[in-house]
């Protein structure tokens, strides 16, 4: 199984339109990842989010001084709501979405490759490092499980919790499981792929942030 079901990323991404109607980011480790492209610079830049959910971080870019945004999710519903979310903050000339899995649907070259929250979602996410990462022209970003230290213990006794409960509820999620996977064997590959890292470290204590450049 080389992708997520798309089973219940259309119920979640309801829940966050509804939430990003009330702020610009949703989730804490989101927002971090907003302040850290921030940081590291957005102006004039293009920006793909990958599993963009219902598009309030690469609407976020856009605020910050990205020039346009692609947005690519699994769940027509969450692709239909990040279109309207895009429309009321007045950004919809700007953004494009389209329904697509990042791991195997053909990437176009932008700035920034953005995959938030999004690892944790594939069981093997090679083929999602494989299609993502020559798609990033200079600036590749991710957040991940932290998977070392009492971080990455408390994220896999997580992990086996929550799995427990889609497998429980197998009829609704219909497969769907969430993985820790190798926070350094991840940085290794971006590395090899060209990039060195500008911006590093645990965010929201459970979370791996990483912001890599490509090395001209």
């Amino acid at each position: 199984m080389s992708e997520p079901e798309p089973c219940c990323f259309d119920e979640w991404a309801a829940s966050n339109a509804r939430r990003a109607r009330r702020k610009e980011v949703v989730a804490p480790v989101s927002r971090a990842m907003v302040d850290a492209l921030d940081q590291v610079g957005l102006s004039g830049l293009s920006v793909m989010d990958l599993g963009c959910g219902t598009g309030d971080v690469g609407l976020a870019t856009l605020s910050r001084g990205a020039a346009t945004l692609t947005g690519v999710d699994l769940g027509p519903g969450a692709i239909d709501r990040a279109r309207s979310l895009a429309s009321e903050r007045g950004l919809q000339e700007r953004s494009s979405f389209s329904v697509g899995d990042a791991a195997t649907t053909p990437l176009q070259p932008h700035d920034v490759v953005v995959l938030n929250r999004v690892y944790c979602c594939y069981p093997d996410i090679d083929a999602l490092l494989t299609n993502s990462l020559p798609a990033a022209r200079r600036i590749y970003a991710f957040t991940s499980p932290r998977s070392q230290g009492l971080a990455g213990a408390i994220a896999r006794v997580e992990t086996r919790i929550a799995n427990v409960w889609y497998r429980m509820r197998d009829r609704k999620f219909r497969g769907f499981r969430v993985w820790v996977h190798d926070v350094d064997a991840i940085d290794a590959r971006v590395r090899e792929a060209g990039f060195r890292p500008v911006l590093s470290g645990t965010r929201r204590f459970g979370w791996h942030l990483g912001v890599y450049e490509r090395v001209a």
